[in-house]
């Protein structure tokens, strides 16, 4: 999978060995979450189930995810990163200059260590996976604190956790306030519109691959009014047979430009004519950072989808 999407999904799934959720409980700020007056040293319980305290307000973040990246700008407080986690940490565009401090290990997906204990952080922020280095960078007192969000209300949950152990907690519930607002309204428009209508999400091509119930995507599908074809899924991204498809016959077919370049290669495919979504023009193409990072744009992914599911609403 050498495309661009495999830095939106699966790539960045692959970075941080992240196919498995966490199965520790949703992070926790001791003693009773974010507020805009908090004092350090702040508590947490991780999605690793880790206890990490930061000491003292970070000033020195590396972030080993893009969706983290993002946050912290939302924050206001992109200028307070040395360290991401590679060349897909491309949004805003002021992330593109900040030290890439990926590439190690077997397979050029884990942190390198020592590059990241040059740059001094005294906060690391990253996503699920990566047992052993993140145990290396522990070892060597470096505050690692893993969020991993397994749906939108954890996400928003993510985000205040972040405002709370960077001194950000107001500007962190303002957004999160925001976006909530933006979900409510989401929510609405799909009811006024008729309610959920069948769609399928393409991950990949060739081989087909979609998503599974226990993704994020799934997630958001659902908000958005579609009801994925592919609830049956038992694993997060499977892989689905044309054949399968053209039986569920999806109203709405979603894909993106990293996976099917236009929505005239999706129609030309074997098979695929035989879709209702291809005959009645309801293939999509969807901006896959907006959908595959869970930072604050997914707000913008979320209304996008409805929009593509609900055009006239």
């Amino acid at each position: 999978m050498r495309r661009r999407f495999v830095g939106g999904l699966l790539g960045l799934l692959l970075l941080l060995s992240a196919c498995a959720r966490s199965a520790a409980p949703a992070a926790q700020v001791s003693p009773a979450g974010p507020s805009p007056s908090a004092a350090f040293p702040v508590t947490i319980t991780d999605d690793d189930g880790q206890l990490v305290t930061v000491p003292t307000e970070p000033q020195r973040i590396v972030t080993f995810a893009p969706s983290m990246t993002e946050t912290l700008f939302a924050l206001g407080i992109g200028d307070r990163l040395v360290g991401v986690s590679g060349k897909y940490d491309d949004y805003p565009p002021a992330a593109k200059g900040i030290q890439e401090v990926g590439g190690a290990g077997d397979f050029g997906v884990d942190p390198n260590i020592e590059k990241v204990v040059s740059l001094q952080p005294d906060l690391f922020l990253t996503i699920s996976g990566g047992d052993q280095w993140k145990k290396q960078l522990r070892d060597l007192g470096i505050p690692v604190v893993t969020l991993d969000a397994t749906d939108f209300p954890d996400l928003l949950q993510d985000i205040d956790t972040i405002g709370g152990i960077t001194g950000t907690a107001q500007a962190a519930q303002a957004l999160t306030a925001n976006m909530q607002a933006r979900a409510a309204q989401v929510a609405a428009t799909v009811d006024q519109a008729g309610g959920p209508v069948s769609c399928f999400f393409e991950v990949y091509y060739p081989p087909l691959t979609t998503v599974g119930p226990n993704t994020f995507i799934y997630d958001l599908l659902r908000r958005a009014g579609c009801d994925p074809v592919t609830s049956s899924a038992k694993t997060d991204y499977p892989q689905w047979s044309v054949e399968k498809l053209v039986t569920e016959n999806p109203v709405v077919y979603l894909t993106t430009a990293e996976s099917a370049r236009s929505i005239q290669a999706v129609a030309s495919r074997p098979g695929f004519d035989a879709l209702a979504a291809v005959a009645d023009g309801r293939v999509v193409l969807v901006n896959s950072d907006l959908v595959t990072r869970p930072g604050p744009r997914v707000i913008d992914g979320l209304e996008e989808l409805a929009a593509a599911l609900h055009p006239s609403g």
